[in-house]
């Protein structure tokens, strides 16, 4: 299944960590909305999982649900240009 956030295809949404491959990419917390779903937070990571956790952690209370985009060979630089227009796109 696939969330579209900005104009990205993101892979889920997941409810469990175990569901993320913890690999490079750009990750999104999102919850349920009327029209599909409301983005919490969108960031990036060499290692999703271990990010994920620690963002979900600082999200008590919300029912977060997990969002990412794998981005094999994009390096640090292009994962942050990546979630700069995503966040644009969101606003």
């Amino acid at each position: 299944m696939s969330v579209y956030i900005g104009h990205h295809a993101f892979a889920g949404p997941f409810r469990s960590l175990e569901q993320v491959v913890d690999k490079a990419g750009v990750y999104a917390l999102v919850t349920p909305a009327a029209r599909g779903f409301r983005v919490l937070e969108v960031n990036q990571s060499a290692n999703l999982r271990s990010a994920l956790a620690l963002s979900l952690a600082g999200q008590a209370g919300d029912e977060a649900q997990m969002a990412v985009l794998y981005t094999p060979g994009v390096q640090r630089t292009g994962r942050l240009r990546l979630v700069d227009k995503i966040r644009k796109e969101c606003e």
